[in-house]
Formats: structure tokens, sequence, C-alpha cells
């Protein structure tokens, strides 16, 4: 079979965990665990999250995850992405637009933005800067997302501010009451509708 090819065709989707800026992968793991139980495989996507690379780089890295999983499987990928890697996601969207994931699950993401990414000058924390040339770009390609994708969010998130910029209209939006910007990490609730959805 050639290198290219697929080696094995799964019906069940691939889910790949994105944690945040200067996230600890480990913090996902009973998430992971509850899709993988559900859903099918899930693994939490270890990638440069300090803030120092850009969101273009970023996509690359991840684009080249999901070519290696789709030569192996052949199947579906699901993304699960909190705060940055919910840009990440769209990043790599942004640079292959033809590609859609089978579901997208963006948890407490600047979607818009966010006026704290003003309080540190890294490059990535820049362009979450509302307004920055990366998320004009992203909205000026948002026509090609067609990934049935959920949002969720809460009032009170001093990280993702206005916390409107977590919403997103092309997707179904879960607001929840914890006033927390990593309550999606510890609640069952949260997890419970983030299965229902990529069920």
């Amino acid at each position: 079979m050639s290198s290219n090819q697929p080696h094995k065709t799964s019906n069940k989707p691939h889910t790949l965990i994105l944690d945040g800026i200067w996230g600890r992968p480990r913090r996902w793991e009973s998430l992971r665990r509850k899709i993988e139980a559900a859903i099918g495989p899930a693994e939490i996507f270890d990638y440069e999250c300090s803030g120092r690379t850009g969101f273009d780089e970023l996509g690359k890295v991840l684009l080249k995850r999901i070519d290696e999983i789709s030569n192996e499987t052949g199947g579906p990928i699901n993304i699960v992405a909190h705060s940055m890697g919910g840009l990440v996601a769209r990043a790599a969207h942004l640079l292959r637009p033809e590609f859609q994931f089978n579901r997208a699950v963006l948890m407490n993401s600047p979607i818009s933005g966010t006026w704290a990414a003003y309080l540190l000058s890294l490059k990535a924390v820049r362009e979450m800067r509302p307004e920055s040339e990366f998320l004009k770009r992203l909205k000026e390609a948002e026509s090609s997302w067609k990934s049935p994708t959920l949002v969720t969010w809460c009032v009170g998130d001093v990280l993702v501010f206005p916390n409107r910029n977590m919403r997103w209209p092309l997707a179904e939006a879960h607001r929840f009451g914890m006033p927390a910007h990593n309550w999606p990490r510890w609640s069952g609730a949260i997890h419970r509708k983030v299965i229902e959805f990529l069920k």
C-alpha cells in the first residue's frame, strides 16, 4: 500500500484535544478518557503554547498531525479546544479551507479576541487582540467554515473580555454560570454537553 494512502478506515472519529496558552496537557485527561469511552479514540495534542509562536505556524503543526491521523485511520476528526486552542484550530482551517472537522468544540475561546491580550507582547497574544490582522483574516474566511460547532462561554470570564467575544454566530452556544475561564477543565456538566454534541 502506498505510504500516502490510509492504512485502514475507521468509522469512529478521532478527537484531538487542545489546551490554551501555557497549558498542561495532563489536566484534560479526565475529559479525554470520557470522550474515548463514549466516542472513539481521543488524544491530547501537545503544541507550543507559550504565546511566542504565531497562529499560522501553530496551524501548520496541527495540520501535520491531522494528516498523520488521516493517513493512519482514514476516518473523521473532531477537535475539542480550550481558549487559545480554539484559535489554533481555526488557524488550521484558515490555511486549508477545504478541510472540515467532523465536529468542533471551542471552549471559552476568544473568537473575536480579548482585551486581556494587551497585557503581553508575545506574538500569539498580540494576534488575540481585537482587530488584529489575524482575527480579521479569520473573520473574512468564516464562510468556508462548515464544521458543526459548539462554543461554551460564561459571563465574568476575566481572560476573554468582553465576554461576548466567546460567542460565534456560526456555532451552537452553551452558557454556563461559573465565572471561571478554566471551568471547562473540571465541570462534569460541560463534559457531558461536549460528549452529547460529539455524538
